[in-house]
């Protein structure tokens, strides 16, 4: 019995503007998502969650108060 087996890890080519990664310092991260909290919450918060193509951490960043948080994975 023959199987084909797709390799799934393979990452897609991505595109937009890339960011420097706080880890391994190339300009690699790259915009996953970006979350607005809903009006009914009060003043909108902006969340925004980064992947580095290079060294495949994670990060969250809030542009309201322009900071990076690392996000477990």
């Amino acid at each position: 019995m023959d199987f084909t087996i797709r390799h799934t890890f393979e990452k897609k080519p991505r595109t937009g503007e890339a960011r420097q990664c706080p880890q391994c310092r190339t300009d690699a991260l790259v915009l996953l998502r970006r979350h607005v909290s809903p009006a009914r919450l009060g003043a909108p918060l902006v969340t925004e969650f980064y992947e580095c193509d290079c060294c495949d951490s994670q990060y969250q960043y809030s542009p309201a108060t322009d900071r990076w948080k690392p996000v477990s994975q």
